[in-house]
């Protein structure tokens, strides 16, 4: 601090400070808090309150459609300029249902393939036979008997609606309406889930051991090569395809391993298959296929640290081992990776940390076709399932899981924050 303020004065170093902290609190203490409070908060979707929640939304959603018959007749009748009958305008389907907050008071759904209460799907509620668009023509009289039915089915449909919250409201279960901390969000879990989340932790290893056997050579050529010139070209080389977004990259890597793929149109080249014949393997129906797209997408997290640390290596100590008779396997066991530890351990949790929470790769390269991973299923509880307390009590799991890699990984290699830090 000491440091900063004899660079850029204390008016600018306190700023700085200001801006830090803003970033740290609105970006990762608010969301981290409200992850954890949403994560033990359980939210019962199932009984009868739920039940009675769904009739509530889909009584909503049929009111706002005979609404909107009941004014298209209206607006026929009251035009002057109304040459004569003429077909009332269907529903659109892109309109949203009456927001909770003015419709129904609650607005859970039992399952996950229920309509959202925000925009819930209109092809179980289509419209009846006697709906807006069903009959070509109307006459005058017909549209006053028209009008006079749709009021009719309005009212009772109303009468309903406060039927259905009455008991809703005197309902003992609870569907989104009472909410109250628990654990049932992560002991819910079913055993399929659990599988999936210990399964995508030994993938996320297993990339970081790939990561890391395919990027040390590289890293230790790069800091012990002489000509600078050459270091220059690996470097750039390394840093060029990151220039390009990282979802472009990854589906490069699906036009190469795909049924029809460049990989398999060589082989077919060579005479290895037959794509006319329907021959060709399907790389990308396995997690190889995204083990190797994720070693690919995140190759210089393990790079550059590994770099890094070698670069500060004394290399008369790798001379003295050689002319002391020390074999290469010695050399790098006994001399340079115990100093490249910080560089090995800061790679490992940046490959190990992308890999678990990837959702582009394993969602894009071979969908369907080989083990979910639990970003998966997070992004399923989020966004498809309409159930954020469950998937916050997943992705804090994955992040509890994170942090147990870090701290292991700190303890096998040794190494603290403050090494790290370097």
């Amino acid at each position: 601090m000491n440091a900063l303020v004899r660079t850029y004065g204390l008016g600018l170093t306190g700023i700085f400070v200001a801006l830090v902290a803003v970033w740290i609190l609105l970006l990762i203490v608010v969301p981290q808090i409200r992850m954890i409070e949403r994560a033990f908060t359980y939210e019962d979707r199932g009984g009868e309150t739920a039940m009675l929640a769904l009739q509530i939304d889909r009584a909503y959603v049929e009111k706002l459609q005979l609404e909107r018959e009941v004014r298209t007749l209206e607006q026929m009748t009251d035009s002057p300029a109304a040459p004569g009958p003429t077909t009332p305008t269907a529903p659109s389907p892109s309109f949203s249902a009456p927001s909770p907050s003015t419709a129904s008071p609650s607005a859970p759904s039992p399952s996950p393939s229920a309509p959202s209460p925000s925009a819930p799907s209109l092809s179980p509620f289509a419209p009846s036979p006697n709906a807006a668009g069903a009959q070509p023509t109307l006459s005058a009289g017909e549209r006053t008997a028209r009008l006079a039915e749709l009021n009719q089915r309005l009212s009772a449909l109303e009468t309903k609606i406060t039927d259905l919250e009455a008991q809703e409201d005197t309902s003992s279960g609870v569907a989104g309406t009472k909410e109250h901390y628990s654990l049932k969000n992560f002991t819910d879990m079913s055993g399929l889930h659990l599988q999936i989340f210990i399964l995508t932790l030994v993938y996320a290893f297993t990339v970081t051991i790939c990561a890391f056997f395919i990027c040390y050579p590289v890293a230790y050529a790069a800091a012990t090569m002489e000509n600078k010139n050459t270091l220059t070209i690996i470097l750039v080389g390394l840093l060029i395809p990151y220039a390009i977004n990282e979802l472009l990259r990854i589906f490069s890597w699906v036009m190469i391993l795909d049924r029809n793929g460049i990989l398999n149109t060589l082989l077919d080249f060579v005479g290895f298959i037959d794509l006319s014949a329907g021959e060709g393997f399907r790389f990308v129906a396995s997690n190889g296929a995204v083990f190797a797209v994720m070693v690919y997408a995140y190759v210089l997290f393990m790079v550059f640290p590994i770099y890094n640390t070698i670069d500060t290596l004394d290399k008369s100590q790798i001379e003295a081992a050689r002319d002391l008779g020390a074999s290469p396997w010695k050399i790098h066991t006994r001399v340079v990776i115990p100093h490249a530890k910080p560089g090995i351990a800061v790679g490992s949790i940046m490959t190990f940390m992308l890999s678990a929470g990837s959702i582009a790769a394993p969602e894009i390269v071979g969908r369907g076709m080989h083990p979910d991973w639990f970003s998966q299923l997070i992004y399923r509880r989020f966004f498809e399932a309409d159930s954020w307390n469950q998937g916050s009590a997943y992705s804090l799991a994955l992040l509890v899981a994170c942090i147990v890699f870090i701290l292991v990984t700190m303890k096998v290699f040794k190494v603290g924050i403050r090494d790290i830090a370097k």
